[in-house]
C-alpha cells in the first residue's frame, strides 16, 4: 500500500516537469520568432526595387508640350520642348537637381501676315519627391526653376505687302510644378512616365531689326501662366 501511494505523486511530479518544460520551449520559441520575423520580412518583402533610396543618382530626358506666347501677348499656339534632367538622392525618395530644356516654337500663317518661331534654352534646379504606389507604380510631385535666353523672329508685314521681320531677344524666368505617374519598366533601373504642370513664364526682351540693330523703348516685361505636360524616359544608378 505504502508503494502505491508513493508513485502516484511522482508521476504526477515527472508530468508537471514536462509540462513546464514543454511550455518553457515553446515560449522561448515564439519570443524568438517575434524577434526574427520581422526583420527577415523586411529584408524578403522589398516594397520597390527602383533604385530610389539615398546615394543614388538618375538621368533622364523627354519631351515636353506647352503653350507658348510671344512678348507682344500674341499666343502663338504648342510649343515643343527636349529636356535633359538629372538628380541626386540626397534621402530616400527625395533628390534634387538640375533641368536643362530647350523649347521651339513656330506659328506660320504667312498668307494671313503672322509668322512667328521662337527658341529658348531655359536651365535651373529642380526637386522632386518619389511616392511608391505599388511596387513598381509611382507618384512623382516636382518643383523647379529654370532660367535662360530667348529669341523670336516674327512677322510685321501686312497682308499682301513685301515681307518684314523683326526680332524679340531677352532672357525667360519659369517656374513650375506638377505631378505625374511613373512605371518602372526595366527593374531597378529604368522608368518611363508623364508629368502634368502648371508651369509660369516671365519674359523680359527687346526688339531688333531685322538686321540686328536694337530699337529704342521696346523693352517688354510679359508673364503668361499655362498647362505644360512631360513625356520621360529616366535611368536609376
Amino acid at each position: 500500500m505504502k508503494n502505491k501511494h508513493s508513485r502516484i505523486p511522482v508521476g504526477r511530479g515527472i508530468f508537471a516537469l514536462v509540462m513546464s518544460a514543454v511550455c518553457w520551449f515553446a515560449t522561448v520559441q515564439v519570443c524568438s520568432a517575434q524577434q526574427i520575423d520581422p526583420a527577415q520580412s523586411m529584408k524578403k518583402h522589398v516594397p520597390y526595387t527602383l533604385k530610389i533610396n539615398k546615394g543614388s543618382w538618375w538621368v533622364g530626358g523627354g519631351l515636353g508640350l506647352t503653350g507658348s506666347v510671344v512678348p507682344m501677348g500674341q499666343y502663338i499656339g504648342t510649343a515643343a520642348q527636349l529636356s535633359a534632367r538629372a538628380g541626386y538622392h540626397f534621402i530616400d525618395k527625395m533628390s534634387i537637381g538640375l533641368s536643362v530644356t530647350g523649347g521651339l516654337s513656330v506659328a506660320s500663317k504667312k498668307s494671313a501676315g503672322v509668322y512667328n518661331r521662337g527658341v529658348n534654352l531655359l536651365v535651373g534646379p529642380i526637386a522632386q519627391y518619389i511616392i511608391p504606389v505599388t511596387k513598381s507604380f509611382f507618384l512623382q510631385p516636382i518643383i523647379g526653376a529654370t532660367w535662360g535666353p530667348m529669341n523670336i523672329k516674327s512677322m510685321v508685314s501686312p497682308v499682301g505687302a513685301e515681307e518684314a521681320y523683326v526680332k524679340v531677344k531677352g532672357h525667360a524666368f519659369c517656374e513650375l510644378a506638377g505631378i505625374g505617374p511613373y512605371f518602372e519598366v526595366i527593374p531597378g533601373l529604368a522608368s518611363f512616365g508623364a508629368q502634368f504642370l502648371v508651369s509660369s513664364i516671365q519674359q523680359t526682351t527687346n526688339v531688333y531689326t531685322d538686321g540686328g540693330d536694337k530699337v529704342p523703348g521696346t523693352e517688354i516685361k510679359d508673364r503668361k501662366t499655362g498647362p505644360a505636360l512631360m513625356m520621360e524616359f529616366r535611368l536609376h544608378l
